[in-house]
C-alpha cells in the first residue's frame, strides 16, 4: 500500500509523545485546581507549571497568561473582551484584509453590538499596507487593532512591530493571532509589543482544544459568559488541565528545536515554491521570503478544486484548499482577492519535522501529473464542443 503523505500541519499537527505523556499523567490529577486539598493542589500545580512555560516560552509572566479552548477562543476572548471593556471609549476596531475567519466572526458579532470594523488592505504579497495601518488606528474612536503574525492561507509574515508601534502611539490596544508562529517561530510579546497574543496548541503538537490568551498587565478585558475566579475571572469553566499539560510538554519540545527546525522547514518549503511555480498552470502566493517556514499557499487556473483535492487524496496526499478562506471548499479566497486576485481558490501544503524530501518531490510530481490530465480533459472538452457547435 502506498504510503500516505500529510502535508496539512497548518492545520493540525500530530501530538508529540512528550505532549502525550503528560497529558495522560494529567488525566489523573482529577482534583479540582482552586480547592486547597491534596488533590487540588496537585492539579493546580500542574496547570500552574504549564501556565509557566507558555509564558516563559513567549516572554510573559504568568499571570498574562490565560489558558483557553483554542486558539478560536483565544481571537474572540481579546477581541470582544476588549470591546466590552473599553466600549464606552469608542466603537472602532481595525484588523488586516486577509485574517483568519476567526476574527472576521468576532468583527461581525461586534458590528451587530454597532462597533465599526475597518479593514486594511494589503499588498499583492500580503503585506499589510502600514501607512493605511497608521491612518486607521489614528481616526477618533478606535479602540483595537488586530493582526495576524503570519498568513493562514499564504504565510506571509506580517509588520507586527511596526503595527503595535503605529497602535500605541496612537493609544489603541494591538491583538495578533500568532497561531500559525506558535511552535515555529521566536514569539516575544515585548519585542513585538503587542497587548494580546493568541496561540493554539494542535498547531505545534498537542491535542486539539487547548489554546492560551496572552493579556498584558493592565489591559482592560471583559470575559464571557461570566465565571468564577478561574483564569482571573477572564473565562467560565473548569480548566482543560491534561490539554494544558500537553501544550506545556509540546511548547517546551518545539522550542528546544525550534532553530534546526525552522531551518529545515524553510528549505523544504523552498523546493515546494520552486517546484510549484514551475508546474503549467500554478501560481504560487505570498511573500518569497517574509514568510513562514512552514507554509506555502498557491492556486491552479482553470481546474475544480474538489477535484484536485480529491484526487490527491485518492493518491494518498492530504492537502487543505477552499477552507483556510473565508468558509467552503470551493469557495474563492477571501485573501487572494484582498490581494489583488480575483475569483480564485487557495490551495494549502504546510510541513512538519518528519516532512521528508521525498514527499515533497512526490506531491510535486503527482499534482504536475494531474493537473496535465485536467488539462488534457479541459482540452478535448473544448474541442468536442467546438465540433458540436459547427
Amino acid at each position: 500500500m502506498t504510503d500516505s503523505i500529510y502535508l496539512d500541519h497548518a492545520s493540525a499537527t500530530p501530538i508529540r509523545a512528550v505532549a502525550r505523556g503528560a497529558m495522560n499523567e494529567a488525566l489523573d490529577a482529577f482534583g479540582d485546581p482552586i480547592q486547597g486539598h491534596r488533590e487540588g493542589r496537585r492539579a493546580s500545580a500542574l496547570l500552574e507549571d504549564a501556565r509557566q512555560v507558555i509564558a516563559d516560552g513567549i516572554r510573559a509572566q504568568a499571570d498574562e497568561v490565560v489558558f483557553t479552548s483554542g486558539g478560536t477562543e483565544s481571537v474572540a476572548l481579546a477581541i470582544a473582551g476588549v470591546a466590552r471593556a473599553r466600549g464606552d471609549e469608542g466603537r472602532r476596531v481595525v484588523i488586516s484584509a486577509i485574517e483568519h475567519p476567526c476574527v472576521f466572526g468576532a468583527g461581525d458579532l461586534l458590528k451587530a453590538a454597532g462597533f465599526e470594523i475597518q479593514l486594511v488592505g494589503v499588498d499583492e504579497f500580503g503585506r499589510l499596507d502600514l501607512d493605511a495601518f497608521m491612518a486607521a488606528v489614528r481616526a477618533p474612536g478606535t479602540i483595537l487593532a488586530s493582526v495576524q503574525h503570519a498568513s493562514h492561507e499564504v504565510g506571509t509574515l506580517q509588520p507586527v512591530a511596526e503595527a503595535a508601534r503605529f497602535a500605541r502611539e496612537a493609544k489603541v490596544l494591538f491583538h495578533c493571532d500568532a497561531a500559525q508562529t506558535n511552535g515555529r517561530l521566536p514569539l516575544d510579546v515585548e519585542g513585538l509589543g503587542v497587548d494580546l497574543l493568541s496561540v493554539s496548541g494542535h498547531k505545534f503538537g498537542a491535542p486539539p482544544g487547548i489554546g492560551a490568551l496572552y493579556v498584558r498587565r493592565g489591559t482592560p478585558l471583559i470575559g464571557s459568559p461570566a465565571g468564577d475566579i478561574r483564569e482571573r475571572h477572564r473565562r467560565a469553566g473548569a480548566e482543560n488541565l491534561a490539554g494544558a499539560s500537553a501544550m506545556g510538554a509540546a511548547f517546551t519540545e518545539a522550542l528546544a528545536e525550534m532553530g534546526d527546525q525552522a531551518a529545515a522547514q524553510w528549505e523544504l518549503t523552498g523546493q515546494l515554491r520552486a517546484g510549484l511555480a514551475a508546474i503549467p498552470g500554478v501560481t504560487v502566493h505570498g511573500h518569497p521570503a517574509q514568510r513562514a517556514p512552514h507554509l506555502v499557499g498557491f492556486s491552479v487556473a482553470d481546474a475544480d478544486p474538489e477535484v484536485v483535492l480529491m484526487a490527491l487524496d485518492d493518491r494518498h496526499i492530504a492537502i487543505s484548499c477552499g477552507c483556510v478562506a473565508r468558509g467552503l471548499p470551493g469557495e474563492a479566497s477571501g485573501v487572494l482577492e484582498a490581494m489583488g486576485v480575483s475569483g480564485t481558490v487557495s490551495f494549502r501544503v504546510s510541513t512538519w519535522r518528519d516532512t521528508t524530501e521525498a514527499d515533497v518531490a512526490r506531491f510535486l510530481g503527482e499534482l504536475g501529473e494531474l493537473t496535465g490530465e485536467l488539462r488534457r480533459v479541459e482540452r478535448a472538452t473544448r474541442e468536442s464542443l467546438s465540433r458540436r457547435a459547427e
